[in-house]
């Protein structure tokens, strides 16, 4: 997790190559793609996840997931789930999950289990951001909160004239701007991760499905149209 990946150009290309940081690593596949359509990326994970051994056993049937880094902190067989993300559904299905709801985001993840007017469980990890919590709050409903991993900022110093970062996570985008100033446009993950670039000065973009690779075509058709 400590490389960097570096993409290089296959062939002589006569357009001027644009510089891409990515705050993940990404797939050997979507580094080609990026060389192919003229661009030299750069990637490296900004954030390193600590998975805890111990924590609090999950009290309820209905369980709130944001990050397939939680996906640990469970048995998840006959558990009733909303989560965020195609992949995070994806991997609670094969563990025998039944799947509620797909959100894009925690505000929408949140609205949606208020609705369902049933006791919740969020399992998550030790940083992020409030909106699920102050959500239930606001409502006087009562959340347990299990925290089931932790969030380390790993961050590089990268060059300062890149044309275009990719944001996975708003804790990738506090790690990057822990050893860097720069304010490249932003590709985000989703909504929230867009908002934390902007607080840091970037003009951002998000994807409406999260996933690395919907980032990538983000980038490419920004960049490249």
């Amino acid at each position: 997790m400590g490389g960097v990946q570096s993409s290089k150009p296959s062939k002589p290309m006569s357009m001027d190559r644009i510089s891409v940081v990515s705050t993940k690593t990404l797939s050997a596949e979507s580094i080609q793609k990026l060389s192919d359509a003229g661009m030299d990326c750069s990637a490296h994970d900004f954030v390193r996840i600590a998975p805890r051994k111990q924590f609090d056993p999950v009290q309820h049937e209905t369980v709130l997931v944001t990050s397939q880094n939680a996906l640990h902190g469970c048995d998840w067989v006959g558990r009733t789930v909303l989560c965020v993300g195609e992949g995070t559904a994806e991997q609670l299905s094969k563990r025998g999950a039944q799947v509620h709801s797909i959100h894009t985001d925690a505000n929408s993840l949140m609205c949606d289990a208020l609705r369902l007017d049933l006791p919740c469980t969020f399992i998550c990890g030790s940083t992020r951001m409030p909106t699920i919590e102050n959500g239930f709050a606001k409502v006087g409903r009562s959340l347990q909160i299990v925290e089931v991993y932790d969030t380390l900022l790993n961050g590089i110093r990268v060059k300062p004239d890149a044309d275009a970062v990719m944001f996975f996570s708003p804790s990738g985008v506090r790690s990057f701007h822990a050893v860097n100033s720069s304010q490249p446009r932003a590709f985000c993950i989703g909504p929230t991760t867009a908002e934390a670039a902007r607080t840091f000065g970037h003009e951002a973009l998000f994807v409406t499905h999260p996933t690395r690779e919907r980032v990538v075509d983000l980038v490419i058709a920004t960049l490249r149209p």
